[in-house]
């Protein structure tokens, strides 16, 4: 799944960018299928340098501000009187109830009924997922002061969640949950901007995806010419505690590749920390190839799951086998100890393994997941995130997930240092 920024300007086009507008491609059957997400004020144009616009399978508008919607028109025009005549079939348009009859006035003096000779409008509704050929789609209110949606999209695995308007809320949790990227509203700046419920800041955008968890890349967008685009990254990455990007126009983005980072461990750091705790247990016997590693596969991810270890729920990870084997990397031993780091790649803690055992994935059981200790400690989340996390590592190696995947679960004890150290 592919991601074009054709607009990322918020509330109005900007001198570099258009107001909102995302092109979502997937190949399928055959050929590429074209999603937009919104179609905001002066977006039609720079989209032509991209996509046909008569080519596009479906546009998701968020809400019904004219800087997510107001080009409609404008494609209404490219669609209806183009010289090769009308198309064939209607497209379908996907937004809050309204929709239609919200186009309708703003294109003064069409004849009644007529944009419905080019659009096929359809209501979303919180919850209800629809598919537009490979793409599976989950509209979720958001809060705006008008009706307001954030669009998860997926495809071949991959997971795509654009906020559109909003400030935090708890739809926000079901949005961002696990996703791949996600494309965040960062109209607000923190000490400027006091007004709630409208926006989120960058700080609120990286704090909603810490909590929902699992997201692996953050790109804050929707950011007003007035903005400094380097003070709402910075607002957001202190937050966040990694690498945070934010959209411009013209950005192609893959959706479920790795993601950027400039993050290095730390590894002469993690082994004195290693050395401060063999210092403390006299005859320790000596271990090559200490690892030194985070959880997760991001520095929001590590971060999160660094949380639980330390906040003392998380005594168990599990591992796929066939990806120690990709790294060239055994697999664990009983006994070993190893090094986590969190999200900038500095040491946090030692941890021991104590017990190991491989079998598929199917073959985990409650026990595991409670020990695991990440969010609700259910058999079900712990399924759901693991298989979402593995088939990001399936694609990254090269491989087909499945249930039969074969997986390293391990147990372990925090031995350093002394302030969160089991007893």
């Amino acid at each position: 799944m592919r991601l074009t920024v054709i607009g990322c300007s918020g509330s109005f086009p900007g001198p570099e960018s258009a107001a909102s507008c995302y092109l979502v491609e997937a190949e399928h059957e055959g050929r590429t299928w074209r999603i937009l997400l919104d179609l905001g004020s002066g977006a039609l144009g720079p989209l032509q340098r991209h996509a046909d616009p008569t080519s596009l399978d479906a546009v998701l508008v968020s809400h019904l501000h004219p800087d997510h919607c107001a080009d409609l028109l404008g494609l209404y025009v490219v669609r209806r009187y183009r010289p090769e005549g009308p198309l064939p079939a209607r497209l379908p348009v996907h937004g809050p109830a309204a929709t239609g009859e919200r186009l309708a006035m703003m294109y003064h003096g069409l004849e009644p009924g007529g944009m419905d000779g080019e659009f096929a409008v359809v209501t979303v509704r919180d919850g209800e997922a629809f598919e537009v050929g490979p793409f599976r789609v989950t509209p979720t209110a958001v809060e705006h002061p008008v009706e307001a949606y954030g669009y998860r999209v997926e495809a071949d695995g991959a997971v795509l969640a654009f906020s559109g308007d909003t400030d935090d809320c708890p739809g926000l949790d079901r949005l961002l949950a696990g996703a791949d990227l996600a494309l965040l509203d960062s109209a607000f700046v923190d000490g400027r901007d006091d007004a709630r419920g409208i926006h989120l800041s960058g700080s609120r955008a990286a704090a909603a995806a810490l909590r929902a968890g699992g997201v692996r890349r953050l790109v804050l967008t929707h950011v007003p010419a007035w903005n400094d685009r380097d003070v709402c990254r910075a607002q957001a990455e202190a937050v966040w505690g990694g690498p945070v990007e934010v959209a411009r126009a013209g950005d192609v983005l893959e959706v479920g590749t790795d993601v950027p980072s400039a993050v290095v461990l730390d590894r002469a750091a993690a082994h004195r920390m290693l050395e401060q705790y063999r210092a403390t247990v006299p005859g320790l016997p000596p271990q090559e190839d200490v690892d030194v590693s985070w959880f997760g596969d991001s520095p929001g991810l590590a971060d999160e799951l660094l949380a639980f270890v330390t906040g003392g729920t998380k005594r168990a990870t599990a591992g796929l086998v066939a990806e120690y084997a990709h790294e060239g990397e055994r697999l664990p031993r009983v006994g070993d100890h190893w090094v986590v780091c969190d999200g900038s790649g500095a040491p946090s803690v030692v941890l021991r393994t104590t017990e190991l055992r491989v079998g598929p994935l199917s073959s985990v059981d409650e026990r595991f997941a409670w020990d695991e200790g990440e969010y609700d400690r259910s058999l079900e989340t712990w399924l759901d995130g693991h298989r979402r996390f593995f088939r990001r590592s399936c694609e990254r190696i090269g491989i087909d997930f499945s249930d039969d995947l074969e997986v390293c679960f391990e147990r372990f004890r925090v031995v350093w240092p002394p302030e969160h150290a089991d007893s």
